[in-house]
């Protein structure tokens, strides 16, 4: 994409010859060589553009600098982030040099040298502007940012005094109680000031804890080395409860638009006398509004604890199974293998509540 590039009015020459590359889901989208100032966005008229619901329509600028680049966010909705940190300030410049990579959205962009061998598998030129990698290595980190964004992780923390949702913005992050140790901040006497560490690594998310005095639990289990950590996971520091969530790297589309699981479970809140009817409607509209899983709305307003979320969640096929084993009209053998089906559903279910305290049970 190299048509109509002029340098901008009234403004002098590039100091020294880069280009701009865009790489969307491992694959090179752009290529562009930065002679002017450069705009990314949803739609034209960017310059560049990448059609994504989390790029802004205008979402950040890149032009000529000393030796690499200037990157402004233009005020975008999801920012803006430089390699794995926090976002950056909307518009304020900063300086980019060859081989950082700039995250908005699933877009990663670098800024190369616009002369020099060209890698055959990967896209990634190597010189000497670039940082020393193979085209495999590279994609494999760039590739593994992507589905970390994509997941948009978070913890909805369950203090006695309130609940909040606090996002992971990087890829390794620290909870604790100091906000001098921790980049997840959880102020309560029970968690040490580097309680333990949640990260992302070849598409699966793990814990440890590191060397907290109270202990770190996952799903009611002590740990002590890195565990694997699935969504949906109650997650214990010390005695507040978490409920860590994140949505699957492969989802596509908007989540909860088409998730019939969820009106289960609400049904089934329900049914248990957690949630009211109207609480019930109110949480899967918030759901399939806004993106956000049903539990983690359901525990922030209160309706369950993370623990008890967690093991409605793992019973999620069971109450399908049960939802769907109505007998057939008419009568017959089909008919009583339904009823058979549903009653032992029933009894399972209703045991496995018992046992997970969601019927008040100590």
């Amino acid at each position: 994409m190299r048509a109509n590039i002029h340098p901008r009015h009234g403004q002098d020459g590039p100091h020294s010859m880069h280009k701009v590359r865009v790489t969307v889901d491992g694959r090179v989208a752009h290529e562009v060589l930065l002679d002017r100032e450069l705009v990314l966005g949803r739609k034209a008229p960017a310059d560049l553009v990448v059609a994504d619901g989390q790029i802004s329509s205008r979402h950040l600028s890149l032009r000529p600098g000393d030796d690499g680049a200037v990157l402004r966010d233009l005020g975008s909705t999801n920012g803006t982030r430089i390699g794995a940190g926090d976002r950056i300030e909307a518009d304020r410049d900063f300086e980019i040099r060859p081989g950082q990579q700039i995250l908005a959205g699933p877009a990663i962009l670098e800024i190369v040298s616009s002369g020099g061998p060209e890698s055959s598998d990967s896209g990634f030129a190597k010189t000497e502007k670039t940082v020393a990698i193979t085209g495999n290595s590279m994609q494999s980190v760039l590739v593994n940012i992507a589905r970390f964004q994509a997941a948009k992780p978070r913890l909805v923390v369950a203090l006695e005094h309130g609940r909040k949702v606090v996002a992971l913005e990087e890829l390794e992050s620290v909870v604790g109680r100091s906000s001098a140790d921790a980049k997840v901040v959880v102020d309560h006497q029970s968690v040490s000031s580097r309680h333990a560490k949640i990260r992302f690594a070849d598409g699966q998310f793990q814990i440890s804890d590191l060397g907290s005095a109270n202990g770190t639990f996952l799903d009611g289990i002590r740990i002590s080395g890195e565990s694997p950590l699935p969504p949906q996971s109650a997650v214990t520091l010390g005695t507040v409860e978490c409920l860590f969530v994140a949505r699957p790297p492969e989802t596509t589309g908007a989540v909860g638009a088409g998730d019939p699981i969820s009106d289960v479970l609400a049904d089934h809140a329900v049914r248990l006398g957690k949630a009211t009817q109207q609480q019930a409607r109110d949480a899967v509209a918030e759901h399939r509004a806004s993106g956000r899983t049903l539990g983690e709305v359901l525990v922030e307003r209160g309706v369950f604890t993370p623990k008890e979320w967690a093991d409605l969640w793992k019973q999620r096929e069971l109450l399908r199974t049960l939802g769907s084993a109505a007998p057939a009209a008419g009568g017959g053998g089909a008919s009583k293998t339904g009823w058979i089906v549903a009653l032992v559903a029933l009894a399972a279910a209703a045991f496995v509540a018992w046992r997970s305290g969601l019927f008040g049970a100590k």
